[in-house]
């Protein structure tokens, strides 16, 4: 759970960056950093997809000792709110994947022939 929660705020933090850099590079009317956005989406994903993860697992791995060790007590509604939060993590990694995926078109189309 610290883990999905670290990758939470580490992708928190990237899009709060991004979006400041993105602002940055519209109003300077630059047009290169394009490999930052493509490289700090490709890393970003792969957090959140590890993220999501290690939140399914340690949900499901909490759910089934809980309702071994403890048949007294009710845990589905952590459980729950486990798997919810582990699903907003997987939508965040498709996000940042077809924004991977937009960078590296915007890569391809700003890139000089060389002939």
């Amino acid at each position: 759970m610290r883990y999905m929660l670290s990758v939470i705020v580490s992708g928190l933090v990237y899009s709060l960056w991004r979006l400041g850099f993105s602002i940055y590079i519209f109003i300077a009317n630059v047009k290169r950093y394009f490999l930052i956005d493509f490289y700090g989406d490709k890393i970003i994903s792969y957090f959140l997809a590890t993220g999501t993860a290690a939140g399914l697992a340690v949900t499901k791995d909490l759910n089934a000792f809980f309702n071994q060790q403890l048949e007294d007590y009710e845990i589905d509604e952590f459980c729950s709110k486990g798997y919810a939060s582990a699903s907003l993590v997987l939508i965040a990694f498709l996000c940042t994947a077809i924004l991977s995926v937009m960078s590296s078109y915007a890569i391809a189309a700003n890139a000089k022939p060389s002939l």
